[in-house]
């Protein structure tokens, strides 16, 4: 005679109320094929609904009358254990629901590709030795191939702990970076020691290299920001490349940004963890002065970069292009793609803003009047000021940056880089590539010099990362320049200098913390941004000042939204104070559960009568 079986259930669902686990009685035909992390179907509010397995047990908690697991979908075990347990972390840290992190974790499910699988043992979670770096490295280029030297850094170090058999996630910013790091791979490894995880594929694709992760062998699992989530055994070895970049960060809840994934990850497994780049986070180096990670910083290099006090194209930055082509390709990066980068009203000099969200309006490509926020194109814009339809053009973007050069330099190829370039490698003949930064294409042998103009323009954004952005950038650009080749920078400050011109890049990283540890910005302490009426707003806030180091910095109108109603409240608290302040979010939701839904001015969707995002890097 069989005994009671009770599984406990969760839900695919970003709704608060699902935010817990369910608890089933498992009938006896069922107690064979169920197990704990498989897909199953069971009622919730009158309607089957699927769910995953998170628990069995002999005995129920709820002592009523229980439904049953309609039926097992499938019996391989996909939310895996320590899956659930990172995604349980995750949620804790940013004031989600599992429920919406599980997407993130399991991709949607493909029969046939399931069928034609075969069910693998659990991967093993054994304890990592725990080492937690920071790597700074040299930028340049191979002298052969011309790619970033990191390649070869990183993709030699995930061999090194693959022939010692652990696994390895690397996660890297985007398709240009996950591209390259599979060509070397491929140089190295056979096809079935590395498995390549983004979201280019299609589902059966994504689902096939979703079930070859779930495999006890070592293997390399390399992608993009869910790459963290990976279901490779627990012990897995995590790099980290270029943690500062803005890809790294989620832009839907939980809103989390990789490196404080990979730290979460790391708490929870206690595998080791390498964080990566040329231009460290100051993320990176508060944790570096705390003592939670170590640094290898870069050794005696000083970069050959030449700083010129012009904003433009100046005496220094053109005999640097001059000279480069003679030698090869050279690298010219701007700030802005498009033809100009704004636009304004050519009679009363108002900036022109979208008729939609307000967002700034600039010069595309194609010579089209669109919103740099939402991307709506504004045929018929007109200044919201004096009515005028005329505008005249900011500064130049990649498009008329490449016209101007072309006639600087008559007989020279000049081409224009975009996003949309999926031709990420170019020949070494000489020539001029325009590109903005992160997307420049790599050419053989590496470039011959490399100019960085706008530099005014990429410091003076409104962003309290600016400077650290604005030095990564170029950094990351100077890794597709040779050894021999000559940079120019343009309208850099002089804290900037240092770190390009003498190579002082820990010196400066320490100061810009050092600043942000003064007027307590991030990262020296948290931030949460809360969205909604301004009455559910002044109720929250109330509520936020009554616990203790939590400061509330203000409520003010939404800039984003075309509503009056919609405001925004802003507030910070240290690192220690993060649960108590999860806690008091989350019965904050719950309580504006039952009231009006809000209307999205961007998309027109409903949205709930809070919307609530933990360390937004565009709240300030």
């Amino acid at each position: 005679m069989k005994t009671e079986t009770y599984a406990r259930v969760v839900f695919a669902s970003p709704l608060p109320a699902l935010n817990r686990e369910f608890e089933y009685l498992v009938p006896p035909e069922l107690q064979s094929q169920i197990a704990i992390g498989c897909r199953v179907k069971v009622k919730l509010a009158g309607s089957s609904k699927e769910g995953f397995v998170t628990a069995l047990s002999s005995e129920a908690e709820f002592k009523g009358q229980l439904s049953e697991v309609i039926e097992v979908v499938s019996s391989l075990s996909v939310l895996r254990p320590h899956i659930y347990q990172l995604l349980q972390a995750v949620a804790a840290r940013q004031c989600a629901s599992v429920g919406e992190l599980i997407d993130n974790a399991v991709p949607g499910r493909a029969v046939r590709v399931e069928k034609a699988h075969v069910d693998p043992s659990a991967a093993p979670c054994g304890q990592g030795s725990s080492i937690r770096k920071a790597i700074t490295l040299r930028p340049h280029a191979d002298k052969i191939t011309g790619r970033p030297m990191w390649l070869e850094t990183l993709s030699s170090a995930a061999t090194a702990e693959l022939e010692l058999g652990r696994s390895v996630i690397v996660c890297l910013p985007d398709f240009r970076d996950i591209d390259r790091f599979e060509s070397v791979l491929k140089e190295k490894l056979h096809s079935d020691q590395y498995l390549r995880v983004d979201s280019s594929g299609t589902n059966s694709e994504r689902y096939s290299v979703f079930l070859s992760e779930l495999q006890e062998r070592p293997v390399i699992v390399f992608g993009t920001r869910n790459v963290l989530y990976s279901p490779a055994s627990a012990n897995s070895t995590v790099f980290v490349w270029d943690d500062g970049d803005q890809s790294h960060t989620d832009q839907q809840s939980p809103y989390i940004s990789t490196r404080e994934l990979a730290l979460v990850r790391q708490s929870v497994f206690k595998c080791d963890l390498y964080f990566y780049s040329h231009a460290r986070s100051t993320d990176i180096q508060r944790l570096i002065e705390i003592g939670y990670l170590t640094e290898t910083p870069i050794e005696n290099w000083r970069p050959k970069v030449s700083k010129s006090d012009s904003s433009g194209l100046d005496g220094l930055s053109f005999k640097a292009i001059k000279v480069g082509l003679e030698s090869g390709p050279v690298l010219v990066q701007v700030a802005s793609p498009g033809v100009s980068k704004s636009l304004f009203c050519a009679e009363c000099s108002t900036r022109s803003t979208c008729s939609g969200c307000n967002g700034p309006l600039w010069v595309n490509a194609r010579s089209q009047i669109s919103c740099r926020w939402c991307g709506n194109l504004n045929l018929n814009a007109q200044c919201r000021e004096c009515g005028a339809k005329e505008f005249r053009q900011g500064g130049a973007g990649v498009t008329r940056w490449v016209t101007q050069l072309g006639k600087s330099f008559p007989g020279v190829p000049v081409y224009e880089v975009t996003r949309e370039d999926e031709n990420t490698f170019r020949p070494s003949k000489p020539a001029i590539y325009v590109a903005t930064p992160g997307i420049e294409p790599i050419v053989s042998g590496g470039y011959s010099a490399a100019v960085f103009l706008d530099g005014a323009t990429l410091l003076g954004r409104d962003s309290l990362r600016s400077s650290e952005d604005a030095l990564r950038g170029w950094l990351n650009a100077l890794a597709f320049v040779r050894s021999s080749g000559e940079s120019v920078v343009s309208g850099i400050s002089s804290e900037i200098e240092r770190a390009l011109t003498l190579g002082e890049i820990s010196e400066t990283i320490k100061g810009l913390l050092a600043e942000r540890q003064e007027l307590g910005f991030p990262p020296a302490k948290r931030f949460l941004s809360a969205t909604g009426r301004k009455t559910d707003l002044d109720k929250f806030s109330d509520q936020l000042s009554a616990l203790e180091h939590v400061k509330v910095l203000g409520i003010a109108a939404a800039v984003s939204q075309v509503s009056d109603s919609d405001y925004r409240l802003v507030a910070s608290f240290p690192y220690a104070q993060g649960h108590a302040v999860v806690d008091l979010t989350r019965a904050v939701i719950a309580s504006t559960a039952g009231k009006q839904l809000r209307v999205s001015a961007k998309s027109g969707r409903n949205l709930r009568p809070l919307t609530i995002k933990f360390d937004d890097p565009r709240v300030i």
